[in-house]
């Protein structure tokens, strides 16, 4: 990659603006980071999620201590979800890798971002005057470990091995669902992204899509802004902001796929 001022522009707000909006709003980053990599940086969309997993599964360790500190990591559900979504993500990873074309896999992308930005906005709306009390996994006598949890799990492993995310977008309901307060189901949930987003990138860059230097480029930096989007988190209530988001994320993957369909001239 050849650096320039203007690359080096384009690869700290790749880094800064997902990496702090995605603590600070509790949101993935990945719905902006996949399309500012290929379109800033001109690279195939299977290099964008090879970077993008490996940046998650990087990034998201700093906050796992503080989750695990705050008894926020339930362990049993942990190992269980982990190993299933491992294998639900290499499996989707490998199929992205081998059959998917790049032209078909950005207008899935594209598509997908809209319905979760939906789901994102409709939630935010929902939950916005929610008092969430804090429970730890010191309260609660046992959580949902076995089969029901791994089953769902690989689902959401292939989902996210499919849509090169880091799966706490699957994850977290999934947990909620299955009874986990929802502390600890971020918290889990975020422990869960460091090796299936880090398994998920694996797979890919076996297969050659991964590009070291941009990897590095924008991970590093992004561990900054996670860090300062989550004291930004202590100190307010972005549900406004989230709201925004949202519609940025419609508008990022209405873009991507609009603009793949009119370059292979669906549109």
């Amino acid at each position: 990659m050849e650096w320039s001022p203007l690359t080096v522009f384009y690869v700290l707000i790749t880094a800064l603006i997902p990496g702090f909006l995605a603590t600070w709003l509790g949101v993935g980053g990945c719905f902006l980071r996949i399309p500012m990599i290929m379109y800033f940086f001109n690279v195939p969309i299977k290099s964008a999620y090879c970077i993008n997993q490996a940046v998650i599964a990087l990034t998201t360790i700093p906050g796992v201590f503080v989750h695990a500190r705050n008894k926020h990591v339930y362990w049993r559900g942990f190992a269980v979800a982990a190993i299933s979504a491992a294998l639900g993500v290499s499996v989707g990873a490998y199929v992205v890798a081998k059959y998917i074309p790049g032209l078909v896999l950005r207008i899935f992308f594209g598509f997908v971002c809209v319905g979760i930005g939906v789901y994102i906005a409709l939630r935010t709306l929902r939950m916005r005057r929610a008092l969430v009390r804090r429970v730890t996994v010191a309260e609660v006598k046992e959580l949902e470990h076995g089969v029901k949890l791994g089953t769902w799990m690989f689902l959401a492993g292939f989902a996210t091995g499919l849509c090169g995310f880091g799966g706490g977008i699957y994850f977290v309901p999934i947990y909620m669902g299955l009874g986990y307060p929802t502390h600890i189901a971020i918290g889990t949930s975020s422990a869960q992204m460091i090796p299936v987003a880090g398994l998920g990138s694996s797979v890919l860059s076996l297969l050659g899509w991964m590009k070291f230097d941009l990897f590095l480029a924008i991970g590093i930096p992004t561990l900054v802004a996670s860090w300062l989007g989550a004291k930004a988190t202590a100190k307010s209530p972005p549900w406004i902001l989230r709201l925004v988001y949202a519609v940025s994320i419609v508008g990022a993957g209405l873009f991507v796929a609009l603009d793949t369909m009119h370059k292979i001239g669906i549109l």
